[in-house]
């Protein structure tokens, strides 16, 4: 006689749970990096050595 496996329904909540996360958290940080691009970029300088920031209240730390 074969052995009796009863049948058990998982749904993929946490799974989707999981990747609804992850996906917000990545339009997140997307978003963030796009706000801090428009916020900096009047600092942007191009100078022969590549780009670099120059930062006014940063000016005396580094």
């Amino acid at each position: 006689m074969a052995k009796y496996i009863p049948h058990t329904y998982k749904n993929g909540r946490a799974r989707r749970i999981l990747i609804r996360v992850i996906v917000i958290l990545l339009v997140l940080a997307a978003t963030a990096l796009v706000v801090l691009f428009f916020l900096f970029r009047q600092y942007i300088v191009i100078s022969p050595d590549g780009l670099h920031l120059e930062i006014p209240w940063l000016e005396g730390y580094y």
